[in-house]
């Protein structure tokens, strides 16, 4: 288990372990989002929540508790896969953009956009597993926390997108 943040871990540190810090403490308390209420990477949490008369208790609670969620949101290329062929009750939704889809996805993903989302979204509560793809990991995490937060527990984000996919378990995928 990864260690905690506490209030005298500096604020750089917090967001290279855990990238959604920022837009999480802007989301809860109005900090970090924009200029009036910015932070400096060196400043600690502890600091953070001085500079803007917020209870430092609150801030790591919800700091650590959405850290968890993040890594308990992550499935590895090789539990994808072990997954995959185990089961056929799994929806892998694609949040890269149109071309991207087009050079390179994985067989019975579904591209998630604009048009799709509601019928996306439904789709999502009856499958025991719900896969979310981006290039990288980052979009797909990004689009798993939105969906954990808002009633779709069972996704997961695909640590390394489908560079990571193509690299160790399937090189017919084209990477790019």
């Amino acid at each position: 288990m990864t260690e905690n943040f506490n209030e005298h871990t500096p604020m750089h540190e917090v967001e290279s372990r855990f990238p959604f810090a920022r837009s999480t403490l802007h989301a809860h308390f109005h900090i970090g989002g924009c200029a009036s209420c910015g932070y400096e990477p060196q400043q600690t949490v502890g600091e953070v929540a001085q500079k803007y008369q917020k209870n430092p208790s609150d801030l790591l609670i919800c700091l650590n508790e959405s850290y968890t969620n993040m890594l308990r949101s992550e499935l590895t290329v090789e539990e994808f896969q072990k997954l995959k062929n185990s089961t056929n009750k799994i929806l892998i939704i694609d949040v890269r953009e149109e071309w991207e889809f087009n050079i390179a996805h994985i067989p019975d993903s579904i591209r998630l956009h604009e048009g799709n989302f509601q019928e996306i979204v439904q789709q999502t509560q009856s499958m025991p597993d719900v896969i979310v793809v981006c290039h990288h990991g980052m979009r797909s995490m990004n689009a798993t926390l939105y969906l954990r937060e808002h009633g779709v527990p069972q996704a997961k984000s695909l640590t390394g997108g489908i560079d990571a996919y193509s690299l160790r378990i399937d090189s017919r995928i084209p990477r790019y």
